[in-house]
């Protein structure tokens, strides 16, 4: 009988243990999905106003209503002064990195598709930092 207890015990100790684990691994994925994506209000919609290479890791996207977001990249793929493609998933908004595929450099033979890390949404001000960058 001892010994079942023990195997009890331990068994509902490594349960608790497991229901421990995946709500942190759920609580973890939480997170990421708040850092990566955008609130509603603050995603991007199409038709779009503008759309800017800021660097070869990051694009700015500017939609009618005057909404922003920076998409930052997993690696360098945009190129300056180059046109960029985009393919909506779902719906025409822009709020996390599933939404939308970025491929750069469409001038090119084979475009490189991008692949977004986050949606960083942007506030006026800040919008006007990157539309005054060369």
């Amino acid at each position: 009988m001892r010994h079942l207890r023990l195997v009890t015990g331990g068994v509902c100790a490594l349960a608790a243990g497991v229901v421990v684990a995946m709500t942190a691994c759920q609580s973890m994925a939480d997170d990421d999905k708040r850092s990566n994506s955008v609130s509603g209000r603050q995603c991007v919609s199409s038709p779009l106003e503008d759309s800017k290479v800021i660097d070869r890791e990051t694009l700015m996207l500017t939609d009618r209503s005057g909404n922003a977001v920076l998409l930052h990249m997993t690696g360098p793929c945009l190129q300056k002064n180059e046109p960029v493609g985009l393919e909506f998933f779902g719906s025409a908004r822009v709020c996390s990195p599933l939404d939308v595929t970025v491929t750069g450099d469409v001038a090119s033979a084979v475009p490189m598709r991008c692949m977004i890390s986050s949606v960083e949404a942007l506030t006026k001000d800040q919008v006007k930092e990157y539309n005054n960058m060369r």
